[in-house]
């Protein structure tokens, strides 16, 4: 029987699975679901100690005798106060202790309810860092819960030993409560900074994907660790433009997930283990795809040198705190199925032929394949950024979005930055509110003859018109924020830039070869387009991709080579008679 306060029994199960098992119990009300929790579980060997100030230097005892990390619990109130001073010891004697805090649910806080000062207000020297575990009504509550748990302990022996906070929120209420119930299996999180304990052979049999993120362009020496481990195993490199990862085994994935039903994703893409690297994705279609879709089974290893806790999909099992090369070439084990990265392939479908109205996507699908090779190319977030995602662009080209913090300002900067800094092409891609937001860097006098601006002007946040939010509200006056920014031609001639526009698709193919070419100033080429053809231009993406189903596209890849064969054997004309014979 343990308490009825989940966040609780979550700490006490993964006590026990990071083998922690030294506890210092000071006696209270509010710690009563972890005390009672542990003092019969023969797994943990507890020490009863009446004062704080005493049980915290117990602790530091504790583990200078075993050389094991030790856990305290104590009541809220004034009780966390006098571990201060043994915490302040332990700190600067780098002793790894987990410090177990109660505090009530926070709307007591500063409303003169009994016992509720803020618990995790310590001094930067006590603890390495204070966690706090929320009261759990969610899953996201849970899952928030089982990554923060697991974070506090492997923080106690995260580059220094050290201790830790970790807060437990609950109602009065409830402390007290203990019901038929049974610890839970709450996901463990492990960190591995020595490959020497790895068994190569985990990963054989397995649909491996590995996931980039935002990430510079690869070294040499990386890109070819990844593809020899993707060589060697069932791997497929599911990247978007801003991973800058180019490989035999790498594809945009996002147009496969987009026409993949939840049959087809079930048993043809969702991975047993999916590699993380690199920074945000800023895809939401992969996110939904990983974190709802797939099944419990699916683990997600995190491969990065500073070892931090990234657990974006509720699923991260492993943390390997090592450089690239040391991860992907300890993998040697040769497999040499490649059935999982064929999967993937064959549900890829083409859109460089979807008819679309004049917007952001039909600008994207046209410029794609004109971009110079070794330009930069730079996204704005959001609809700038994701329409690109449905065409391929050259692997030479290196390409950006401020996607880590995830917000409108400063797109445009970040371009102009890195455009001082060499003489290729430097391409950014904006909506008009975006631009409307940095406008004032056009003014900076660095900015050279490379730079070249996409503004997509469809009169306020095209966003925010794309969902069915504006059927039921008013989306243009505040929401969308409309007619604010009429033009940026003034301010573009005014600062020296050569100024194009276009209103339709004619007048944007007349454009579209001058503003990838060389010019003698840098150039400003705004499109205006309505809020209406941006929704269309989405609507005939998404018909595309369902107009056939993943499980058809080896047959429809099929049909495309003999089209093509025929077109370039026989003609148009060839074709058109073949297509009415097939129909009768």
């Amino acid at each position: 029987m343990y308490t009825i306060v989940e966040n609780a029994r979550i700490v006490i199960a993964l006590l026990k699975e990071h083998n922690i098992r030294h506890i210092v119990l000071s006696p209270g009300g509010s710690n009563i679901p972890i005390v009672q929790g542990v003092q019969d579980d023969p797994f943990f060997k507890c020490y009863s100690v009446v004062d704080e100030r005493s049980a915290m230097y117990v602790a530091i005892g504790i583990y200078l005798q075993t050389g094991e990390i030790v856990a305290t619990s104590c009541t809220s109130a004034q009780a966390t106060r006098n571990y201060v001073p043994g915490l302040t010891e332990a700190f600067y004697k780098h002793v790894p202790i987990l410090a177990i805090t109660m505090s009530k649910h926070p709307k007591y806080v500063g409303q003169e309810y009994m016992q509720s000062p803020i618990q995790t207000s310590l001094p930067v020297d006590a603890v390495k860092k204070s966690f706090t575990l929320p009261r759990i009504s969610t899953e996201d509550d849970r899952q928030l819960c089982i990554r923060v748990a697991n974070e506090a302990m492997l923080e106690l022996t995260h580059h220094s030993l050290g201790p830790v906070q970790l807060n437990i929120e609950a109602l009065d209420s409830e402390t007290w409560l203990i019901d038929d119930i049974d610890l839970p299996h709450p996901r463990v999180i492990n960190r591995i900074s020595d490959f020497n304990s790895i068994q190569p052979t985990l990963l054989v049999e397995k649909r491996i994907l590995i996931l980039i993120g935002e990430h510079r362009p690869f070294t040499e020496s990386e890109r070819s660790s990844i593809e020899g481990f993707c060589d060697r195993y069932n791997a497929v490199v599911y990247t978007m433009h801003i991973s800058n990862y180019h490989g035999k085994y790498s594809l945009n994935g996002e147009r496969c997930l987009l026409c993949s039903s939840n049959k087809f994703f079930k048993k043809y893409l969702e991975p047993d283990i999916v590699i993380t690297l690199g920074g945000v994705t800023g895809e939401y279609v992969v996110f939904n795809k990983l974190s709802k879709q797939a099944s419990e089974k699916t683990e997600v290893w995190r491969v990065s040198p500073d070892g931090s806790v990234i657990d974006t999909y509720s699923k991260l099992t492993k943390i390997f705190e090592m450089q690239y090369e040391e991860f992907f070439n300890g993998f040697n084990v040769i497999n040499n199925n490649h059935s999982y990265f064929e999967g993937w392939k064959n549900g890829m479908i083409n859109l460089d032929r979807v008819d679309l109205p004049f917007g952001n996507i039909y600008a994207a699908q046209q410029l794609h394949d004109l971009i110079p090779s070794n330009s930069n190319l730079n996204f704005a977030i959001l609809n700038s950024y994701r329409s690109w995602l449905h065409f391929d662009i050259d692997p030479s080209i290196k390409c950006f979005c401020n996607v880590a913090a995830f917000g409108i300002d400063g797109c445009l900067s970040t371009m102009l930055g890195q455009s001082f800094c060499t003489d290729s092409l430097c391409f950014h891609v904006t909506g008009d509110l975006s631009f409307y937001y940095d406008m004032n860097s056009l003014a900076i006098r660095h900015i050279k003859n490379n730079v070249r601006i996409l503004i997509i002007n469809n009169n306020g946040g095209a966003e925010f018109k794309l969902g069915d939010i504006h059927k039921k509200t008013d989306v243009s006056k505040f929401i969308a924020a409309d007619n604010h920014f009429k033009s940026a031609k003034a301010w573009s001639l005014d600062n020296g830039f050569e100024y194009f526009s276009a209103r339709n698709k004619q007048e944007f193919n007349q454009i579209k070869e001058k503003f990838v070419s060389p010019n003698q100033k840098p150039i400003v080429f705004e499109i205006f387009t309505t809020a209406s053809d941006e929704r269309d231009a989405v609507n005939e993406i998404a018909k595309a991709c369902i107009k056939y189903t993943p499980d058809e596209a080896l047959s429809i890849k099929t049909k495309e080579i003999i089209k093509d064969a025929i077109k370039c054997v026989f003609g148009e004309n060839m074709l058109t008679k073949v297509k009415k014979i097939a129909k009768k």
